[in-house]
This record gives structure tokens, C-alpha cells and sequence, in this order.
């Protein structure tokens, strides 16, 4: 048994990341997964009986949740959306074009402080700029765009430094 500390999650269904199962406890302290076992103790424990214990989930590719979308929202508002629902990790998707990508990145940045307010945002997904002209999800849209080198350099920029 090790000694108590933050928070357990116990007798749960624990997804491994290897994609395994075991069923235990899994103690966590300052945020990160310190132990996975059985008899873990901790200051605040929670009866996971009878569901599953996930370490967290990765959103590779949202637009948005519910109103909220990631051209036109705020991006603290999303990531509250997404935290609600077991998300950790996120990489908005932004469907337009590189100039207004990069508006809307360069805004994300300066509104969370250069994404230090919203530690979930892994980073930015281009969905249309490169891969198709965008017109709201149509398939005659996913053709091949040509792309300037001045939006393009706009576009990095507004990811920020990597």
C-alpha cells in the first residue's frame, strides 16, 4: 500500500495505455497518475465501482461544442466544453482560409495569453487551408488549393513559437 496523497480513483476498470485492462485503483498527485494497483489510499478517494478509469482523452480533430466553435468562440469557453467531457489534450480545428487561420490563431494566442490559460490546447489543426478550398464540409471542395507564400508565413507565425 503506499502512503496517502491527493487523489484516488478506486476499484475501476483502469485502460492501460498499452490498451490492457486491470481492474484497481489509480492514485494521482499534482495532476499526474503517481500509482495504478490495488489498496491505493489518498486524501480524496472516489468509487469508480462497476465504470472505467481513463487517463484521459485526446481530441485530434473538433470544430466545436455545442455553440462554441474554434473560428469564432473562445477558446477559454471551449476548453471548459472539452474538460467537461474527459478531454485533457485538444488541437482545435480551424476550416478557412490560411489568412483567416492565421487571424484567428493570432487571436487564441493573444486571448489566453500565448495558450498558458489553456494548457489543454495541444496545438492548432488546418483542416481547409491545405487540403481543400473551404466551403462548410462539401466533397467538391477537396481539391488542392494553391497556397501563397506570404499566408502561409502569416499562418505559422500565428501558431506561435514551436
Amino acid at each position: 500500500m503506499s502512503e496517502r496523497t491527493g487523489l484516488a480513483v478506486k476499484s475501476g476498470r483502469v485502460l492501460l495505455s498499452d490498451g490492457g485492462t486491470y481492474h484497481g485503483d489509480v492514485q494521482l498527485e499534482d495532476g499526474k497518475i503517481r500509482h495504478v494497483g490495488q489498496n491505493l489510499r489518498a486524501d480524496l478517494e472516489i468509487d469508480a465501482a462497476g465504470g472505467w478509469i481513463l487517463p484521459g482523452l485526446i481530441d485530434l480533430h473538433t470544430h466545436g461544442i455545442h455553440t462554441t466553435s474554434a473560428e469564432s468562440g473562445s477558446l477559454i469557453e471551449f476548453t471548459r466544453f472539452e474538460g467537461s467531457h474527459g478531454t485533457t489534450t485538444f488541437y482545435p480545428t480551424l476550416f478557412c482560409s490560411p489568412a483567416e487561420s492565421a487571424r484567428q490563431m493570432e487571436r487564441h494566442r493573444r486571448e489566453t495569453d500565448n495558450l498558458r490559460l489553456t494548457p489543454q490546447v495541444g496545438g492548432f489543426r488546418l483542416e481547409a487551408p491545405y487540403l481543400a478550398i473551404a466551403s462548410g464540409g462539401s466533397h467538391k471542395a477537396l481539391v488542392p488549393v494553391t497556397v501563397e507564400t506570404k499566408a502561409t508565413a502569416r499562418t505559422f507565425n500565428g501558431m506561435g513559437p514551436l
